[in-house]
C-alpha cells in the first residue's frame, strides 16, 4: 500500500465513523433501543414502495 491507498481508507474509515455516529444520535433521539426496531419499522416500507424507495436510496448514494 502506499500513501495515496492509506489515506483512501482513513477517509473511509472517517465517514463510516461519521455514519454511527449520526444513527446513534437519531436512535438516541427517538429513544430506538436496537437494530431491530428500526428494521421494524423500516420493512414495511421498503415492501409498500419497493420501487421509488430504492430509486431514492440509490440516488442519495450516487450523490455521494
Amino acid at each position: 500500500m502506499d500513501k495515496k491507498d492509506i489515506l483512501s481508507i482513513a477517509e473511509g474509515l472517517r465517514l463510516i465513523e461519521q455514519g454511527v455516529e449520526r444513527i446513534q444520535n437519531v436512535m438516541r433521539e427517538k429513544k430506538i433501543h436496537s437494530l431491530q426496531d428500526i428494521a421494524a419499522e423500516l420493512l414495511p416500507l421498503f415492501k409498500k414502495d419497493d420501487d421509488s424507495l430504492s430509486e431514492t436510496v440509490v440516488d442519495h448514494l450516487g450523490k455521494n
